[in-house]
């Protein structure tokens, strides 16, 4: 029994919920579609709060050429390295003026991990 406690964590994130794209949209997206952000499509990305804002960052890429979003591998995800502030960044970190907190970022970690669903 006492060889099992260490994997109790491994077992309890797995029981765990996946992501919804709602939760991503509601604690980061609403923050960038502003018409003075995304709202209007500046920076080459249009998010506005709507269903398709994650049509969009499924099918899109950056003006790097990088997917805004790769399903299961979040380093490969442009969004990310946008959030974190990556060396292959065009332009700055996101959101400007105050970075999002390592929960948050992780928050988006892991609905890409899971496979960026609905």
């Amino acid at each position: 029994m006492r060889l099992l406690l260490p994997l109790l964590p491994l077992l309890v994130a797995c029981a765990s919920e996946p992501v919804a794209f709602q939760e991503v949209s509601d604690t980061v997206i609403a923050g960038c579609a502003f018409s003075s952000c995304h709202g209007s499509g500046t920076g080459g990305l249009t998010l506005d709060g709507s269903a398709d804002d994650r049509d969009r960052l499924l099918s899109g890429e950056s003006v790097t050429g990088l997917p805004y979003v790769v399903p299961g591998d979040p380093d490969a995800s442009y969004l990310v390295h946008k959030l974190e502030g990556g060396p292959d960044i065009e332009g700055e970190l996101m959101p400007p003026g105050t970075p999002l907190d390592e929960e948050t970022i992780g928050l988006v970690r892991d609905w890409i991990v899971e496979g960026a669903g609905e």
